[in-house]
C-alpha cells in the first residue's frame, strides 16, 4: 500500500470512529418499538453476559497490548457502546429510548469485519420454557463455544429469577439480553440476544409467565483485529473493561437459577 492510500484508509476510518463516536438524536416517541400496555402494566430488562474461548490462535495485540487479551478489548468497546447510549446493564429498569440506542450503537460499531442478524420463534408458558431455551441456543450455537452455550442457559435461569423477584405491576414486561464474546476457530465474535416476555403476577405464586410465542433475535459482529489496532490510539482513552468484570456488572449476574419444574432438562444446568 503507499503512503498516500495508507492515508487515506486512516482519514476514512477516522471519520467513521468520529461518527459512530457522535451522541444520537432522542428517537420521536412515535417511532419507538410499540408495547401494548394495559392500566396495571411495568417494565424490566435482565442483562448477562459471557466470554468464552476454543483456545484457537489469533493475533497479537500489538499497541492493544495492554490490555491483555483481545476479549478485554472487546468489553471496551462495548462499554463504549453502552455509554455512549445510556444503557446501563446493571440496571432493572427498562428504558426504550436507551435499549433502542444501545442496539444501534452495538451494531454499528466501527470495528465489525462482518456482522449477521436473525431471528427465531418460540411458543413458552408457565408449565413448559424449553421451547423459549432451544431457540436461544439455537441462535448461539454457531458462534459461541460450548461452555458458554452452557453459561447461557444458566443465565437464562437467573434472569428469570431476577425478573420474578424485581416487583412490578400486575402485569409486566421483562426485557431480556444475553451478551456473548466469543473466541471461536480463530474468529472473535460479539453479539446479543433479545426476548421479551409478559409476566403476570398471582397471589401467592408471584410472577409467572403468561402463554405466548416469543421472538428472539441476534446480532453478532465479528472483530476486524487490525482495524481495533490502526484506532489503538482512541481506543485507549476509553472506560477499559476488563472482560471478568464486564461479565460480572450485570443484572442478573448476583441471582441464583431459577429452579421452576418448566426448564424441564434445562434445570439441571449448572
Amino acid at each position: 500500500m503507499t503512503d498516500y492510500a495508507q492515508k487515506q484508509l486512516e482519514w476514512a476510518e477516522a471519520l467513521e470512529l468520529e461518527r459512530w463516536l457522535a451522541p444520537l438524536p432522542p428517537i420521536p416517541l412515535d417511532q419507538l418499538p410499540q408495547r401494548e400496555k394495559f392500566a396495571d402494566t411495568s417494565e424490566d430488562q435482565g442483562v448477562g453476559n459471557h466470554f468464552g474461548t476454543d483456545d484457537s490462535i489469533v493475533p497479537d495485540l500489538g499497541p492493544l497490548a495492554s490490555f491483555g487479551s483481545w476479549a478485554s478489548v472487546v468489553a471496551t468497546i462495548d462499554r463504549k457502546a453502552q455509554q455512549l447510549s445510556n444503557f446501563n446493564p446493571s440496571d432493572t429498569n427498562f428504558d426504550s429510548q436507551e435499549w433502542a440506542d444501545y442496539a444501534y450503537k452495538f451494531s454499528t460499531i466501527p470495528f465489525w469485519l462482518g456482522t449477521a442478524a436473525d431471528s427465531r420463534e418460540a411458543q413458552v408458558s408457565s408449565l413448559d420454557l424449553t421451547k423459549g431455551v432451544d431457540a436461544v441456543i439455537d441462535l448461539v450455537v454457531s458462534i459461541a463455544t460450548p461452555g458458554v452455550v452452557d453459561n447461557i442457559i444458566t443465565s437464562i435461569r437467573k434472569i428469570g429469577e431476577l425478573a420474578m423477584q424485581n416487583k412490578g405491576a400486575t402485569q409486566k414486561q421483562n426485557s431480556q439480553q444475553q451478551g456473548v464474546i466469543s473466541i471461536k476457530s480463530s474468529a472473535l465474535y460479539a453479539s446479543y440476544i433479545r426476548t421479551s416476555v409478559e409476566m403476570v403476577y398471582k397471589s401467592g405464586k408471584g410472577y409467572e409467565q403468561l402463554t405466548q410465542k416469543l421472538s428472539i433475535s441476534r446480532f453478532y459482529g465479528i472483530l476486524d483485529f487490525d482495524k481495533c489496532k490502526r484506532s489503538a490510539n482512541t481506543i485507549l482513552t476509553w472506560d477499559e473493561q476488563d472482560v471478568d468484570e464486564w461479565q460480572k456488572k450485570t443484572s442478573s449476574a448476583p441471582f441464583p437459577p431459577n429452579d421452576s419444574p418448566a426448564w424441564g432438562q434445562y434445570n439441571k444446568s449448572k
